[in-house]
């Protein structure tokens, strides 16, 4: 790497021996006592965009505190990083990275730069909307109507506009959360029609403060279906607002809800206050194997304020931001199973908004789905029924779309992030953002193989560092702990994930050093785990909490553990009020001899 000022890394066998010399320490402490971890890498996280004006000065203004605290080095994560050469202004990102890189090198600050968000494919799907993990779509029915391939509408909801009721109890809903006392048939006020169903908040609600109208609707299997609700909401309180489509206890919708305005989406999920006039919902769906699922909307947590929900509709949209890559294969049959011709029975199927929602690498499920259309000497009948098979990605919370784990286009990517990251910050150490990783393990893999979630995972990341040591010269190499750590997320059933992820950790190389994360209360076994596997760790402290306390908690759980080398002041909040108390909690702070020491001295 060509860097200013380049750091030196401390010799492994130096580290192992300052980290041995402080567990000999901490293990000859008094009883009940936890004594300071004296972390070699004393880290904070950094979050700036630095395409934005001012942002170079406020980073400049945190690391300098750091420095002064005794910090060493930092993780900067900037999503911005990962395509600033398709920026509106790419030299202006090169010159703010490289002023960020020199006062580093200044501070003495040891820079490790977030690659690879699989979880949050922003930066990939920026480049390419199509790299998106794709869930299937198996024979869902389209019928030709004049010069277009129609879906079939397959499912429906009952009487989701509330016009049909029996006093304050509206039909068609097997729950309904406090009919006459929590929920009211309003008349006075809806979306569409002459009625709608409100929700008052207040000493009537259950002890959960729940408010919510649910269905079971018949689905067909391995369907993609759009939920579209209308809601108004006055000086709402709430813990929870979400529309919901479950299949048992299993969620199959995550996506938060969302008020559009300004430059982002909006989402939300806690309603604080909240009053907005009627506005319209939409979420989407996979039923996958389900024949029955359960839809509706609610709030939970609801402590003071109304909500109204109105004509809440369910409809088929299996082409809605349809994947188009050699990993996530489309087909249409006819009704006796023959394929039909793309291009030619039918027209190529794409979706142009697939990841250009508001703006390249984010995408949206309100738009509305491409038309299939029919060319002239297609042999597709008038009326005929016909079946559609695809992929389509899934959103999670606030607009969070996984990324494929092993499309080869995905490794094309890596590489040329990898190179276009070192070529502006030069950085000393990579970070692997892999944690979260909600969707993964329903397409085929190169060569037409399925493997499991932990399978596709473990040679993900092997690959990975592969790619970081051709492409980035090498360096410290780290990644979040938590897919690849059975106590974590690291197992089966998590979330939208094709089976477990049990196994991940047998890609990872014994070099990658694992950021834990997560309850340090039950992280005893984590730290346990990870020595097991002859990987270094890192403790990723604070989340916003009581430094004292939360320092307390992680320093007993990675007491005994051979190999948690630093430390990290990690906020999500943008919260560096708590910067030098941390400090103080974990190592002294300035105070002490060696706080101006560097891991790369």
């Amino acid at each position: 790497m060509q860097a200013s000022g380049p750091a030196k890394m401390i010799p492994i066998a130096l580290l192992s021996a300052v980290l041995a010399l402080c567990a000999l320490v901490s293990s000859c402490a008094g009883p009940g006592r936890v004594e300071r971890l004296d972390p070699a890498r004393r880290w904070f996280f950094l979050s700036r965009d630095l395409s934005r004006a001012g942002s170079l000065a406020e980073a400049e203004a945190i690391m300098r505190r750091a420095r002064e605290a005794g910090y060493n080095g930092l993780l900067f994560s900037d999503v911005k990083a990962l395509v600033w050469w398709t920026l509106d202004d790419p030299e202006g990102y090169r010159e703010n990275a490289a002023a960020l890189r020199a006062l580093a090198s200044e501070l003495g600050l040891e820079l490790a730069v977030a690659v690879f968000p699989f979880q949050w494919s922003q930066s990939f799907g920026a480049l390419d909307p199509n790299l998106a993990a794709g869930v299937p779509v198996r024979r869902a029915p389209l019928v030709r109507r004049g010069g277009e391939l129609v879906p079939e509408e397959t499912a429906k909801a009952a009487n989701g506009s509330f016009e049909t009721y029996r006093g304050d109890k509206a039909a068609g809903w097997s729950l309904q959360d406090g009919p006459g006392r929590v929920s009211f048939i309003d008349t006075t006020t809806a979306g569409s029609g002459g009625a709608s169903l409100r929700f008052d908040c207040g000493s009537a609600m259950n002890r959960h403060g729940h408010g919510r109208i649910f269905q079971k609707i018949e689905v067909r299997p391995w369907q993609q279906y759009r939920i579209r609700v209308r809601f108004k909401a006055e000086r709402l309180d709430a813990d929870l607002v979400q529309v919901v489509a479950l299949a048992g206890r299993r969620p199959l919708q995550y996506e938060s809800l969302s008020i559009p305005g300004g430059a982002g989406a909006g989402y939300f999920s806690r309603a604080d206050g909240l009053t907005t006039d009627w506005i319209e919902q939409t979420v989407a769906f996979n039923s996958l194997r389900h024949t029955v699922v359960t839809v509706g909307a609610g709030i939970w947590g609801g402590r003071s304020g109304s909500i109204w929900w109105d004509d809440l509709r369910v409809e088929a949209v299996p082409a809605l931001n349809v994947i188009r890559r050699g990993t996530a294969p489309l087909s249409v049959v006819d009704g006796g199973g023959a394929e039909l011709r793309e291009g030619i029975d039918f027209e190529r199927v794409s979706d142009p908004l697939l990841g250009r929602s508001r703006r390249p690498g984010t995408y949206d499920v309100r738009h509305d789905p491409p038309r299939v259309a029919v060319p002239l000497g297609s042999r597709v009948a008038e009326g005929e029924r016909v079946f559609l098979s695809c992929y389509h990605p899934v959103i999670f919370y606030a607009g969070q779309v996984p990324c494929t784990l092993d499309d080869p286009g995905i490794f094309e990517r890596c590489a040329e992030e990898i190179r276009r990251v070192d070529e502006i910050l030069s950085p000393d150490c990579w970070f692997m953002s892999h944690d979260e990783i909600r969707c993964a393990g329903w397409e085929p893999s190169p060569g037409g193989s399925q493997r499991s979630p932990g399978e596709i995972l473990a040679r993900n990341a092997a690959r990975c560092v592969e790619i970081i040591a051709a492409e980035g010269g090498g360096g410290p190499v780290f990644v979040w702990s938590d897919m690849f750590d059975p106590y974590h997320n690291a197992r089966s059933s998590y979330y939208l994930a094709n089976g477990s992820f049990a196994g991940s950790w047998k890609g990872l190389d014994p070099k990658v050093v694992a950021m834990v994360w997560g309850t340090p209360e039950n992280a005893g076994k984590r730290f346990r785990f990870f020595d097991g596997l002859g990987n270094r760790t890192m403790i990723a402290a604070y989340y916003d909490s009581d430094v004292a306390e939360n320092r307390r908690a992680w320093s007993a759980a990675s007491a005994g553990s051979r190999g948690v080398e630093g430390v990290m002041y990690t906020t999500w909040r943008d919260d560096y009020s708590m910067l030098e108390e941390f400090a103080d909690a974990w190592w002294g702070g300035a105070g002490r001899p060696d706080a101006g020491r560097r891991a790369a001295d």
